[in-house]
Formats: structure tokens, C-alpha cells, sequence
């Protein structure tokens, strides 16, 4: 966990609400908006998986980390500027999404303004006939405010719980 100070109620409520309205945004397919009004411009933006290491293992813990993303503000931009695009075959027929975040907790990061936030959640895929798929994670934010006094996104680590990834692809924001 944490060892700097847990959040008041109130900052708690806000940051929850900032976490499901990003929620209805991505699922609602408004990315755009998501990316001008939840991602901070200086972001890093990184999916990880673990190796899976027997407990008698020695090497050294920092190991055995595989990016699947690793990306700043301009390769999200880029990303959302395909889909836009109506090019991605992917989506098409577009899939219908639904996001869950749960278990946040909040605490302030040394700096006025700056919280670290961990979560966990879950994305349900649907896409053509029989096509159900979910992924599982846990979430490392760094949030602060903007010069509006906005939260933002300014550092996101996803880790994914399965080390190896049973989807067809994860052509979507987690």
C-alpha cells in the first residue's frame, strides 16, 4: 500500500466519480473526450504482466515484467485517431463494452494536488454473435489536478492478471 495519507471522504467520493465517468466514456466509445478531459498531456500510459515465479525463486523481484503498452500522450492520441478513423477491422461490427472499478483506494503523493490511487477492475468485451470475452487487472493511477483544477491521468500502470492473455486482441483503454 501506501504510506502517505489516505484521502479525505470527500476526495474519495470525487476521485471515485472521476473513475466512473472515464468508465462511461470509454464504454460510450467517446474517446476523444476521454482523452482531452481524463488523460493529462505529460501521461505514461503502461499495461504490464507478470511471470509467474515459484515463491523459492531468487532472482530479483523488478524482473519478469512484460509491456504490452508503454505509451505517452501522442501514441494514445495516435490511437484514438484510428479508431476514429473507422478503419480498425476489428471494430466493426463495434464491440459493446462495460467497465468495473472497484476497491479504490486513495492517498496523497507528496504533492498538493497529486494522489495515488490503486484499483482494480474488469472490462466485458461482446462483439458479433457468440463473442464474450473479460480482462482483469489492477490499477496504479497517478492522478492530479490541472490548471482548471480538473483531475487528470498523469500516470497509469495497468497489471493484467492472466500471464497469458486468452483474448483475441485488447483493442480498447483499461
Amino acid at each position: 500500500m501506501s504510506d502517505t495519507p489516505p484521502v479525505s471522504l470527500e476526495l474519495h467520493h470525487e476521485i471515485e466519480q472521476f473513475y466512473f465517468r472515464e468508465a462511461r466514456l470509454l464504454d460510450d466509445h467517446a474517446l476523444r473526450a476521454w482523452l482531452e478531459t481524463i488523460v493529462d498531456p505529460a501521461i505514461r500510459y503502461q499495461v504490464v504482466s507478470r511471470e509467474e515465479r515459484f515463491r523459492k525463486d531468487r532472482r530479483p523481484a523488478e524482473g519478469g515484467l512484460l509491456y504490452l503498452n508503454d505509451e505517452n500522450y501522442d501514441v494514445l492520441d495516435m490511437r484514438v485517431r484510428q479508431f476514429e478513423s473507422g478503419l480498425q477491422s476489428m471494430l466493426d461490427p463495434i464491440q459493446r463494452l462495460r467497465r468495473f472499478v472497484s476497491n479504490v483506494s486513495a492517498f496523497h503523493a507528496g504533492q498538493a494536488g497529486r494522489y495515488t490511487v490503486h484499483a482494480y477492475g474488469m472490462v466485458m468485451r461482446h462483439r458479433r454473435l457468440y463473442e464474450a470475452e473479460q480482462v482483469v487487472y489492477a490499477r496504479r493511477d497517478t492522478l492530479q489536478r490541472d490548471g482548471n483544477g480538473a483531475l487528470r491521468v498523469l500516470a497509469r500502470c495497468v497489471t493484467l492478471d492472466e500471464r497469458v492473455l486468452r483474448n483475441k486482441n485488447i483493442l480498447f483503454f483499461l
